[in-house]
C-alpha cells in the first residue's frame, strides 16, 4: 500500500509539470551532489534456507549503516519555477543482520536508481531559493549476505554447511520526494543542496545453500527505502537573457529595405528621413516673472508689496555696547584664574588655615544657604540673590554687600551684574571656606566627589579673589588649592 501511494503522488506532480514556458529563462543544465545516506530498516522473508525448518517463513531484522551518497542529474528548466530531471542516484551502506546465535552477520545492500523528476522552485526575489520534487523510475537493488554454518548452531546444525550466500540484484519500480535549497552563485552556477526520500520497493534475491539443504532459495526484503542529504553544483547552459532581445533587433534590420534612405539632419540633432520631420516650430516668446519677498509672482518688481520693515529689539552688554543679539556682545575678560591662593587673609572669609587639614563632605545640602539651585540658569541665579537682597531676609543685605566688597567691589552688591555670573564644576578634591546654613557661618571642607555637588555659579572678582555659589545648596565657596 505504501508504494502505492508513493507512485501515484509522483505520477500527480509529473503530470502537473509545464510543456511549455518562457524562453528568456528555460534552458538545459546538470547537476551534480554528492552527500551521505542510510537505509531504513527492512526484514528479510521467505525461506532464508531452502528447507531449515526453524527459519523458513521467519522475518530476520536488518539495521543499515550511514555512507556515502551520490547522485547526477541532466534537466531542463521551463522558465516558470518548473523543471524536469533525469535523475541518476546510488547508495550503499553495510547491512547488519540479526541472525541465528552468533549475534549479528555483515552484509551490504546498494541501489542504483534512474528517475524521472519534476521540481518546482519558489521565488524569493534573491539569490536563495527553495525548491520541492517528486520523482518516479526504477531502482536497481543489489543484495550480499553470507551465512556460516556456524551462525545456525544449534537451530540447525547443518544446513549451511560450509555457507549459504546471497549476492543477487533486483530491479523493481521506485519513488522519490525532494526537498533542497539552491543559491545562485552566478547566473549560470547554483549551489545546490537537498533533502531525498527513495522508495525501492520489495526487491527479490535468489541464494545459494551449499548444506544438506543443498539448492538454490529466494529470499526478499521488505519496504526498502532510503533517507540521505547531499549538496553539490548546478550549472545552466544556454545563452543570457538579452538574447531575445537581440534576435528581435536583427529581425526588425533585416526587414528595413536594403536601398539606403535619404536622411536630414534636424535643429535639434536628430536625424530625419524628410524635410517636413525637421522643421523647427516657432519660438514662443516667455514674459520674465520675478518672486517677491512675500513669495508673489509678478511681471514687474515695481508691482511686488512693500516689506515691512521688522521691529528690532537692542541689548546693552557689560561693556555698555549695544546689540540685537545678547550673542553679539563680546566675551567678558577673565581677570583672575577660578582658584585662589590658600593661605592667610584680612578677609575672615577668605583666611584659610593651612596648617590645619579640611573636613571632607560626603554631600551638600544638609545647611543651605541660598537652597538648591540646580534648575536656574547664572543669569537667574543673579536675579535670585538680587531678590533676597531686596528682601532683606537674615541679613542677607549685609552679607552680600560684605561678599562683594571682598572681592573689590566698592558699593558692594549693588555693582553686580548679571554678565559676573557663569557657571563651572570644580575638580574633584577642591578645598576651601564653604558658606554654612542661613546664618552665613563658614567652615574649612573639602567638596564631596559627587559631580552635581560640585557643579557651582562662579562670580566674577574685581580683586583677584574669585567666590562660587554651590548650586546644590546655594552656599558659598571660596576655593583655593
Amino acid at each position: 500500500m505504501k508504494h502505492t501511494l508513493l507512485a501515484a503522488a509522483g505520477l500527480a506532480a509529473l503530470v502537473v509539470s509545464p510543456a511549455v514556458a518562457s524562453a528568456q529563462d528555460s534552458g538545459w543544465y546538470i547537476r551534480g551532489n554528492l552527500g551521505a545516506g542510510q537505509f531504513t530498516d527492512a526484514d528479510i522473508e521467505n525461506n532464508l534456507l531452502n528447507g531449515a525448518n526453524v527459519l523458513n517463513d521467519t522475518n530476520i531484522e536488518t539495521e543499515s549503516d550511514g555512507d556515502v551518497a551520490g547522485s547526477l542529474g541532466l534537466g531542463y528548466e521551463f522558465g516558470n519555477n518548473w523543471r524536469l530531471e533525469l535523475d541518476g542516484n546510488y547508495l550503499r551502506t553495510d547491512l547488519d543482520v540479526g541472525f541465528g546465535n552468533t549475534g549479528n552477520l555483515d552484509g551490504d545492500l546498494r541501489t542504483n536508481a534512474l528517475m524521472l523528476n519534476a521540481i518546482y522552485d519558489f521565488d524569493l526575489n534573491s539569490r536563495w531559493a527553495p525548491y520541492l520534487g517528486a520523482g518516479l523510475g526504477f531502482v536497481t537493488s543489489h543484495f550480499d549476505l553470507n551465512v556460516p554454518n556456524a551462525a545456525l548452531q544449534p537451530l540447525a546444525a547443518a544446513d549451511c554447511d560450509p555457507n549459504c550466500n546471497i549476492n543477487d540484484r533486483d530491479t523493481n519500480f521506485g519513488a522519490q520526494f525532494l526537498a533542497g535549497l539552491g543559491y545562485d552563485i552566478s547566473s549560470r552556477l547554483t549551489w545546490d543542496t537537498h533533502y531525498r526520500y527513495q522508495y525501492a520497493g520489495e526487491p527479490e534475491f535468489d541464494g545459494i545453500n551449499q548444506g544438506v539443504n543443498r539448492g538454490r532459495f529466494v529470499t526478499e526484503l521488505d519496504e526498502v527505502a532510503s533517507h540521505s542529504v547531499l549538496t553539490g553544483l548546478r550549472y545552466r547552459f544556454g545563452g543570457d537573457a538579452a538574447a531575445p532581445a537581440a534576435a528581435a533587433a536583427a529581425a526588425t534590420v533585416a526587414a528595413l529595405p536594403s536601398a539606403p534612405l535619404a536622411t536630414y539632419d534636424c535643429w535639434d540633432g536628430t536625424i530625419g528621413y524628410s524635410e517636413a520631420c525637421c522643421a523647427e516650430p516657432p519660438v514662443q516668446e516667455v514674459a520674465q516673472t520675478y518672486t517677491c519677498w512675500d513669495g508673489a509672482i509678478v511681471y514687474d518688481l515695481a508691482q511686488c508689496a512693500p516689506q515691512p520693515v521688522p521691529e528690532v529689539t537692542t541689548y546693552s552688554c557689560w561693556d555698555n555696547s549695544v546689540v540685537t543679539d545678547l550673542n553679539q556682545c563680546p566675551q567678558v575678560p577673565v581677570a583672575v584664574a577660578s582658584y585662589n591662593n590658600c593661605g592667610p587673609s584680612s578677609v575672615a572669609i577668605f583666611d584659610v588655615d593651612v596648617t590645619a587639614s579640611p573636613k571632607p563632605l560626603n554631600r551638600l545640602g544638609t545647611l543651605p544657604e541660598f537652597g538648591d539651585s540646580h534648575d536656574l540658569t547664572a543669569t537667574q541665579f543673579y536675579e535670585k540673590l538680587q531678590a533676597k537682597y531686596a528682601a532683606n531676609e537674615n541679613s542677607d543685605r549685609a552679607y552680600l554687600n560684605y561678599l562683594f566688597r571682598s572681592m573689590g567691589y566698592t558699593n558692594g552688591f549693588r555693582d553686580a551684574d548679571a554678565y559676573m555670573f557663569s557657571d563651572e564644576t570644580l575638580p574633584v578634591g577642591t578645598s576651601g571656606i564653604l558658606g554654612s546654613g542661613e546664618a552665613h557661618n563658614y567652615g574649612y571642607y573639602v567638596l564631596p566627589n559627587s559631580d552635581r555637588d560640585r557643579q557651582a555659579f562662579r562670580i566674577q572678582s574685581a580683586n583677584g579673589s574669585v567666590i562660587h555659589f554651590m548650586k546644590t545648596c546655594g552656599n558659598y565657596m571660596y576655593a583655593c588649592n
